[in-house]
């Protein structure tokens, strides 16, 4: 294992690793755009060259394996002046409308330039223009005037979903993102690319224009779409979600989750109840309806065959609450369990199970439980066994 000193602090890591990766691993920072801890590194931005000693010149940090007894700067006055000159040389035709976009708060070209350029471009010549507001597929929207060409997006679709649809068309400051004759970006895990676009170039037709990401609070969550449990960042404003972003989880879902997961954030509000009813009539709060649903269930309870369903939707806590529930005051209830369907699955991250919490319902349930499920339960209402019926 080589060690090496990065801006005089010295470091141990594994054979193959990146200076980049190194220089985290002690808390230094090295700028980068199209690198990604997932993607292979192209080092084609090269915003994160540094200065390594006895080098003849800057080494992208990205691509450059570490050796025993290097000695990395990162912070030197060459290294500066490169950063400030790529920079420079990307906002060149770059559109700078950072306040009408969606990127803004989140961009990193936004980042570095307070960070290392700062100043106004001393290039005065009309910019580039190119693609603005073209659709690569159903879900992602393109912007070639505020791309950077750092490829992670086309990267993403040749290495981790294997489905090639985006390309590099024409040279020089005429390039831009393409899908392939024919083809459209509608894959299944699409809109992670807008994720790994480290500026405005790609955005989704379903948050574009939605609102500030500085306005947004996020909570840590976990997708419900399917058993897979995808670790989600739940991005809210004013009491109601609006995104869902994958959370970094390295057993689970890595930097990925699907685009129906993605969009599933839309549930929470749909279909929500906005009143209270008790046999149709409006209940004004909330005390008053338990306690008029409570005397009925006991009422009908103690007539007949009650039943319980639990549901595979529900979390643990709530899994746990029910039964609990379940147990003081409805004794002697068969417990039934119902989830959603079966559905479509691949080898990356969908599941065709499409309950996130079956596993919960077992546990906390038991196997009985797991063997009455929503047929048994049919069954059992059409043959008169069910009375009462108490759904989670």
């Amino acid at each position: 294992m080589p060690t090496l000193s990065i801006n005089g602090r010295e470091v141990t890591v594994p054979k193959g690793t990146p200076i980049l990766r190194a220089a985290a691993l002690v808390g230094v920072n090295i700028p980068h755009f199209c690198y990604h801890p997932a993607l292979s590194s192209p080092a084609n931005c090269r915003m994160c060259l540094v200065e390594v000693e006895k080098a003849r010149k800057l080494e992208p940090a990205c691509y450059l394996k570490c050796t025993d007894g290097m000695v990395v700067h990162t912070e030197s006055a060459k290294v500066i002046a490169s950063r400030k000159a790529v920079l420079e040389f990307i906002l060149v035709n770059h559109p700078v409308d950072c306040p009408i976009c969606d990127q803004a708060g989140e961009c990193k070209l936004q980042d570095y330039y307070m960070a290392y350029d700062a100043q106004p471009s001393r290039v005065n010549t009309q910019k580039v223009g190119k693609s603005k507001v073209y659709p690569l597929g159903p879900n992602v929207v393109y912007d070639g005037e505020r791309c950077i060409l750092c490829t992670r997006c086309v990267r993403f679709c040749d290495e981790i979903t294997g489905t090639s649809e985006l390309t590099v068309v024409e040279r020089g400051d005429h390039s831009e993102i393409r899908t392939f004759p024919g083809r459209e970006l509608d894959n299944p895990y699409a809109m992670n690319v807008t994720d790994l676009c480290p500026v405005g170039a790609l955005t989704t037709r379903d948050f574009r224009f939605k609102c500030r990401v500085w306005l947004l609070t996020s909570t840590d969550s976990v997708c419900v779409g399917c058993s897979k449990g995808c670790n989600v960042h739940m991005e809210h404003f004013r009491g109601e979600v609006q995104r869902y972003r994958p959370r970094f989880n390295p057993q689970v879902n890595e930097y990925w989750m699907c685009d129906a997961g993605r969009m599933s954030y839309k549930d929470v509000h749909a279909t929500r109840a906005t009143a209270i009813r008790v046999h149709g009539e409006a209940v004004a709060a909330w005390p008053r309806a338990a306690r008029k649903v409570a005397a009925e269930l006991r009422e009908a309870s103690a007539g007949g065959s009650v039943a319980f369903v639990a549901s595979a939707q529900a979390s643990c806590e709530g899994l746990y609450a029910a039964h609990a529930f379940a147990t003081a005051s409805l004794p002697g209830a068969t417990t039934y369990w119902s989830g959603c369907a079966d559905g479509d699955a691949d080898e990356l991250l969908i599941r065709s199970d499409k309950n996130p919490n079956r596993a919960g319902v077992a546990a906390v349930f038991g196997d009985d439980t797991m063997r009455r499920d929503a047929r048994q339960l049919l069954a059992d209402l059409e043959g008169g066994r069910i009375q009462v019926l108490y759904m989670m």
